[in-house]
């Protein structure tokens, strides 16, 4: 009964609070890039939504986002995909929160395991609750890269060349 309460408290500013998209588009994955990035088999490329993952070259954190999303959704996975109010970034990358078929987003999931960070950026912020009580959940259980890490240098720093 409280976790059915916390649920409804926790979607009640969201438009689609724990379904899958509303436009009915899929994905195969066909790759992981990185642990906020992936590819299609038709050749899209979606950006993850209100999460940032640690880069690669963030050594190690970058390679185990990176794992950690790909354990969670192999290779031939078929997901859905929600769009935002801003469907495409700058780099030409879809924009979308991706989805399991048994529901679970897989943005949330990144965060909430401590694998990724909340990062809201523009008016995409449809999800942005959940993403950042996923975060403090993530951050106040010490999961993931809070374990160890503790992110001294989130990505968006590191991608600006702003780390020590």
């Amino acid at each position: 009964m409280l976790g059915a309460v916390l649920w409804l408290a926790s979607s009640l500013d969201e438009e689609n609070p724990g379904g899958t998209g509303p436009n009915g588009d899929t994905c195969e994955l066909s790759a992981v890039i990185d642990g906020d990035s992936v590819r299609c088999a038709d050749g899209r490329e979606i950006r993850l939504l209100s999460i940032d993952a640690p880069e690669i070259a963030q050594a190690p954190w970058g390679e185990r986002s990176r794992e950690a999303l790909l354990e969670r959704a192999p290779i031939r996975t078929q997901l859905e995909v929600e769009y935002d109010l801003e469907r495409r970034d700058d780099f030409g990358r879809d924009l979308a929160y991706l989805y399991l078929r048994d529901g679970t987003m897989l943005n949330e999931h990144m965060v909430g395991s401590g694998h990724a960070l909340a990062f809201l950026v523009g008016s995409n912020r449809r999800h942005e609750t959940r993403i950042r009580r996923a975060e403090s959940a993530a951050s106040g259980s010490r999961q993931g890269l809070w374990a160890g890490w503790g992110f001294p240098c989130r990505p968006v720093d590191f991608r600006r060349d702003r780390c020590p």
